[in-house]
């Protein structure tokens, strides 16, 4: 799926027009999942730049590709440059798209911290999770007693404090974005995909999953829903869903 959208918001980005000139050939490489890839797929679709979404049709093609050159740390999301240059590594990615797209506080250097902090934060509150979840991949190897009680802690302790952190800091920004950044920065794309992310999962407490307790982060996940961008991606994305024939490249 190709993502873009027309100018309209009345942002001090460049032109709509002037970008799609300007900006490089763009190719996703990642699962058909929403994962990791899904704020790269989000910042596109909301800045108006144009992204091939390349998702893979078996677990095999993606194994194909790490056993080759291809994958820098054999991982992906990996994000195709002009049809040569990969990149990796989702948080340099999303900072990458953020400035090609104006997004990112370029000159704001003290802005641009906070950002940075941001992502990197999102990244802190929901490793515990993965980590649980994919064990081994970090050489812990825990039976599923120790999982599920890693899991009751998590969403007793752990996760409801690292929330109750992230409601304090967006309670200060002035524009209900993470940052405090006029229009989204790429640690809003961040933090949203996270919070959906945790949505589905199912090891995650329900209370948790609603974020009943942190009124601050919900009014942000509404937030961000409502910008028409994102509505309309997600809708075209439902569409796709529906068409069997479809191609999701």
């Amino acid at each position: 799926m190709s993502t873009g959208e027309e100018a309209g918001r009345g942002t001090k980005r460049k032109d709509t027009d002037e970008r799609k000139h300007d900006q490089p050939d763009l190719k996703l490489y990642y699962f058909d999942i929403k994962g990791k890839g899904e704020s790269i797929r989000l910042i596109c679709a909301y800045s108006g730049l144009k992204l091939e979404d390349h998702r893979f049709v078996s677990r095999d093609e993606f194994l194909a590709m790490k056993g080759g050159s291809r994958l820098p740390f054999g991982q992906v999301p990996m994000l195709q440059v002009d049809g040569k240059l990969a990149m990796v590594q989702s948080t340099a990615i999303m900072r990458y798209l953020g400035k090609l797209s104006g997004l990112y506080p370029m000159k704001d250097h003290i802005l641009a911290q906070k950002v940075d902090a941001a992502m990197d934060q999102a990244t802190d509150v929901f490793t515990g999770s993965t980590v649980i979840t994919y064990g081994l991949r970090y050489a812990v190897d825990l039976s599923p007693e120790a999982k599920e009680k890693s899991f009751e802690h998590y969403n007793q302790t752990v996760l409801p404090g690292h929330l109750k952190r992230a409601e304090r800091y967006i309670e200060t920004s002035a524009t209900g974005w993470i940052a405090g950044t006029e229009e989204p920065s790429p640690a809003d794309f961040v933090w949203y995909c996270s919070l959906t992310n945790m949505a589905a999962k199912k090891e995650i407490s329900e209370k948790n999953k609603s974020l009943e307790s942190f009124p601050k982060l919900k009014a942000f996940v509404e937030k961000f829903e409502s910008l028409d961008s994102i509505r309309e991606y997600y809708k075209e994305d439902e569409q796709d869903e529906e068409t069997p024939l479809t191609l999701r490249i």
